[in-house]
């Protein structure tokens, strides 16, 4: 095998230019006013970013709780559709008709005499030591019911 030749340098033409130094002493400063400046921006986009999440967090917040008002509202909505007719369906239950039908399918027959029954509770001295007839009305005994009426909220 045969040795590579060694390379060949090229002659210099001449010296080296003089060129403009690129470094610099550096004045620590200003330096530390670069570094304080760098910092507050730094800072400046953090408090930036930051605030950008806060309002974010909240809008996300204002919205689930938009939303659960909306289920909230629908539910009540729904709600009170079912009231309305199970009251509708009482009162269609307690009509006389309705009462009379229900009777007569579980073989109740009209009565062909009407007898009245006393119930007991007050009797006619004890009525009569209280001031009324027995029979209480609501437009005689007006105002003696009215105030304690109005006391109540």
């Amino acid at each position: 095998m045969k040795a590579a030749p060694a390379p060949v340098r090229a002659p210099r033409s001449s010296p080296a230019p003089n060129r403009e130094r690129h470094l610099a002493v550096v004045d620590p400063a200003a330096r530390k006013r670069e570094r304080r400046a760098r910092m507050g921006v730094r800072l400046a986009v953090a408090s930036v970013v930051v605030a950008v999440l806060i309002v974010v967090g909240f809008h996300v917040m204002m919205a689930e709780g938009q939303l659960q008002l909306d289920r909230l509202n629908r539910a009540t909505a729904v709600e009170q559709e079912r009231y309305e007719a199970l009251r509708l369906r009482v009162a269609n239950r307690s009509a006389p008709e309705a009462i009379i039908e229900r009777a007569e399918d579980i073989g109740m027959v009209p009565a062909t005499s009407k007898r009245y029954i006393s119930a007991p509770g007050l009797t006619p001295e004890a009525a009569a030591a209280a001031g009324t007839d027995g029979t209480s009305s609501l437009g005689r005994d007006w105002e003696k019911v009215k105030q304690h009426l109005a006391a109540q909220p």
